[in-house]
């Protein structure tokens, strides 16, 4: 006689922290191909054809555009590993066609950035040389990207997508050059500093000085302080706006509010300012938590009027800056 077995309900163990982690990094280990010992006949000679006899050109039209005597130095061996078929043959083509969208990328580039662009490039690729690698993100990397690594401009191509998106490197290669490691500001924030900024501040200055009868007013933007406070920060897009949010504080906001509060054409305000201020500045500082709890405040302190915010509130409600000036005088 037969009987049914018992129904047991099996539990699972979960995995512990320890060993989530050890699985996730084995699913995100990337092993590079090693490079092919020898390559085809026909692929050397295409490299011959399409990329070598090509190289010097590059070279040239990469010198002329950013000013740098880069060098192209790739290891076809070890890019055509990562060729979609055994048979394909067109190594010289592919790399030529990585270094054209180099090529294209780096004028868009210094159209846009011009010299500063050039300098940074220059400071950032201090080996002056240039290759194409597999990306090390394995499967999570994009079709193309692009790094410097050591003072060499690297074009990162995905490991299975060898040849797609050549011509996608604009983005890539400013993000390259912003995020190297340079002294001060990064490229993003010095252009808009720059071209947002500088260009533009002159002319609020003057108008400041007119609507207090102060002709050698201070506009003090603070750029370092502020610069290495907001780099805590998890989302970087403020950098590429860095010029144009100061430049805002003191022309949407202080401006706009020392006219609304008179003292254009009143002289006992614009005395009680002199007497008041006496540093005839006013400075943009970010502070870890302003005294009044608000978005925004003006402070009147050792002579300099201050227009405070928070990293979190940078570039909030920049109408409210100076909203209060005649009540500290």
């Amino acid at each position: 006689m037969s009987h049914e077995p018992m129904n047991v309900e099996k539990t699972r163990r979960p995995l512990c922290q320890k060993s989530l982690i050890s699985l996730l990094m084995r699913k995100n280990t990337f092993t590079p191909k090693p490079a092919l010992e020898k390559l085809p006949l026909a692929v050397r000679k295409d490299l011959r054809d399409n990329f070598e006899s090509k190289k010097e050109e590059f070279e040239s039209q990469i010198n002329e555009t950013l000013g740098v005597p880069v060098k192209i130095n790739i290891e076809p061996n070890a890019v055509w590993a990562y060729a979609e078929a055994s048979g394909a043959s067109s190594a010289g083509s592919t790399i030529a066609g990585y270094i054209e969208g180099f090529v294209d990328a780096a004028k868009s580039y210094v159209s846009k950035f011009g010299d500063l662009g050039k300098e940074y490039f220059k400071n950032a690729v201090s080996k002056a040389e240039l290759t194409l690698v597999v990306n090390e993100k394995g499967a999570d990397a994009d079709s193309i990207h692009a790094d410097v690594k050591d003072g060499v401009f690297r074009i990162l191509f995905h490991q299975e997508r060898l040849g797609y998106n050549q011509s996608w490197l604009s983005d890539p290669f400013v993000k390259a050059i912003d995020t190297a490691p340079q002294e001060g500001f990064d490229l993003l924030a010095k252009h808009s500093i720059e071209t947002e900024y500088n260009a533009e501040i002159e002319t609020v200055q003057e108008e400041i000085g007119k609507t207090l009868n102060l002709s050698d007013v201070v506009l003090d933007p603070n750029f370092e302080e502020n610069y290495s406070k907001l780099l805590k920060k998890v989302d970087k897009d403020w950098q590429r706006t860095f010029g144009r949010a100061t430049f805002e504080y003191f022309n949407d906001g202080l401006k706009s509010q020392l006219e609304r509060q008179g003292f254009k054409g009143d002289e006992m305000l614009q005395e009680g300012f002199a007497e008041g201020v006496p540093s005839k500045t006013f400075k943009l500082r970010i502070v870890d938590k302003t005294k009044s709890g608000s978005t925004n405040e003006t402070i009147l302190e050792d002579g300099v009027i201050f227009i405070q915010t928070t990293i979190d509130n940078w570039w909030y409600n920049v109408y409210e800056a100076g909203s209060n000036v005649v009540d500290l005088l």
